[in-house]
């Protein structure tokens, strides 16, 4: 995890900045408001948002937004509704992808990347909090990233609040970086799926496949780099190694006594006992 302040973070120290800053926050509202949908399905009745990342009606949110249902009913913020399919999800990631029925070209993002992203990198959220209301357009949030995590999460300060899930988040120059997945108790502590790591899925949600499961075991996710080995400390030869966990890469090798040599440290890592 990532969450240092460095000298290269953004920072405002004049008005001039703050009046720069504004412009660019407002062109990104300008391009990403009318494309930040909400949905809702009648089968669950729960409600989440989404953002459209193609004319002709792609869809990204978070796969527990669609979770139990085929198709969502989509509303835009001027009010036009439409039919959407639920194509493929990423359970672990908790990114999903649909498709909207009815032909048509709509408001649509820049879909960018969320590697590049550096902690205190500005950052604007979206998503009709609350589910949607006719009498406004979705809230934006304006914040910072905080940290970037395992599995492309990454976490900001921007405020979020129930119906946010699945909802777009921006970097200043307007192109989606992540999808709004859970949401903080202090409600400026959120975490958000990152683009990078959805765009390696893209084809395989566009296909119509769902697989993962929603949680936080790291070894439920195939894509997780997850050696499955318990440490049980370190000693002057390396790290000591206790146990292959069940289900694990490990152990589907059928070790019985591993050497594993940790590459970032350099140290010999020993293992005890057997499995």
């Amino acid at each position: 995890m990532t969450s240092t302040l460095t000298a290269d973070t953004p920072s405002v120290t004049s008005i001039a900045q703050l009046k720069e800053l504004q412009s660019k926050i407002q062109k990104v509202v300008s391009v990403a408001q009318p494309a930040t949908v909400a949905l809702t399905s009648s089968r669950t009745g729960s409600w989440g948002s989404g953002v459209v990342v193609s004319e002709s009606g792609t869809i990204l949110t978070a796969a527990h937004v669609v979770q139990g249902a085929k198709t969502l009913v989509v509303i835009f913020p001027d009010g036009t509704e439409a039919s959407a399919d639920v194509l493929g999800a990423n359970r672990t990631k908790d990114t999903a992808m649909l498709k909207i029925r009815e032909a048509d070209v709509y408001p649509y993002v820049e879909v960018g990347d969320s590697d590049p992203l550096e902690v205190g990198s500005f950052l604007v959220a979206m998503g009709h909090a609350g589910g949607y209301d006719a009498l406004r357009k979705p809230p934006v949030r304006f914040g910072r990233l905080v940290s970037k995590n395992i599995g492309g999460y990454f976490s900001s300060d921007c405020t979020l609040i129930g119906g946010d899930s699945g909802g777009p988040i921006f970097d200043i120059d307007g192109k989606l970086v992540g999808i709004n997945s859970s949401i903080g108790e202090d409600r400026k502590a959120n975490n958000h799926a990152g683009l990078s790591a959805l765009k390696a899925d893209w084809k395989r949600l566009e296909a119509g496949e769902t697989w993962g499961s929603l949680g936080s075991n790291p070894l439920a996710n195939i894509d997780s780099p997850i050696l499955g080995v318990a440490i049980l400390g370190a000693t002057r030869q390396g790290v000591l190694l206790g146990e292959i966990v069940p289900g694990g890469p490990a152990q589907r090798l059928a070790l019985n006594h591993v050497i594993l040599f940790s590459m970032w440290r350099g140290t010999k890592c020993s293992m005890v006992g057997s499995s």
